[in-house]
């Protein structure tokens, strides 16, 4: 134990112990290094998976948010169709629009009401948007279960209307667009841009005091005898939802 030849070894191995010391160190810091990084990877796909599931519930509760809003704006549509309907008449029901003209809006719409509903021909549909009550048009087909509204905009429908400020009475005829053109004022009527226009009463079916639409601009005929221009409809077809029908006039 005590001989040289033991303390030559010893020192051989204190030689190889610092040669081997070195690796060693880095061996386990490599090891250690390894393991940090599998557990930052594991770290990573956890917050990936709670950023989806986070993602999820944000898309969840926009599309719930979307959803309420659309009912609130239902709601306050129907709530004021509801009131003007027990003004004007109880016999009043409402219908929804199932579909439209694919090749232009303005034309005409089919209704979820028929004749099983006791939808007639020629009642009047009212609409209501911003809050705003107008005339949407009158209804030209009866099928059992469904209904055709021609729109105030077509242009094969015309309905008698009246300056609302200077009373002068006229004619709103469709165009197909947004867009009624006045017809058959007299050349001295009182047309100003921004007058209300209403349903007269006076021929067709529409009952007096409908609103149909702003005058945009005023202009005399070409034949010099009529005042004509133009009118934006109250009612926007292309924004049509639900309508209100009303028992139409008898001519």
């Amino acid at each position: 134990i005590g001989s040289p030849l033991n303390n030559q070894i010893n020192n051989l191995r204190d030689l190889f112990l610092y040669l081997v010391n070195p690796s060693q160190t880095i061996t386990t810091e490599l090891i250690q290094d390894n393991t940090n990084l599998s557990r930052n990877i594991l770290a990573l796909f956890r917050q990936r998976e709670e950023n989806l599931n986070l993602q999820e519930e944000v898309y969840r509760l926009e599309s719930e948010l979307i959803k309420s809003r659309e009912a609130q704006a239902e709601n306050d549509r129907l709530k004021n169709l509801l009131v003007f309907k027990k003004e004007a008449s109880p016999n009043a029901q409402a219908a929804r629009v199932i579909a439209s003209d694919p090749a232009n809006c303005y034309t005409s719409l089919w209704l979820d009401k028929g004749a099983n509903d006791g939808v007639q021909l020629n009642m009047v549909a009212i609409a209501c948007q911003r809050n705003n009550i107008g005339v949407a048009g009158r209804i030209v087909e009866v099928l059992p279960q469904t209904s055709r509204l021609l729109l105030v905009t077509d242009q094969e429908s015309g309905v008698r209307v009246t300056d609302q400020r200077s009373r002068f009475d006229g004619e709103g005829q469709g165009e197909n667009n947004n867009d009624l053109r006045l017809r058959y004022f007299l050349d001295e009527a009182d047309l100003q841009p921004g007058d209300i226009m209403v349903t007269s009463g006076k021929g067709g079916v529409f009952p007096p005091g409908l609103v149909v639409g702003k005058v945009e601009k005023v202009f005399l005929e070409e034949d010099k005898l009529f005042k004509g221009g133009s009118v934006i409809p109250e009612i926007n077809p292309g924004l049509l939802e639900e309508v209100l029908l009303l028992p139409g006039r008898r001519n």
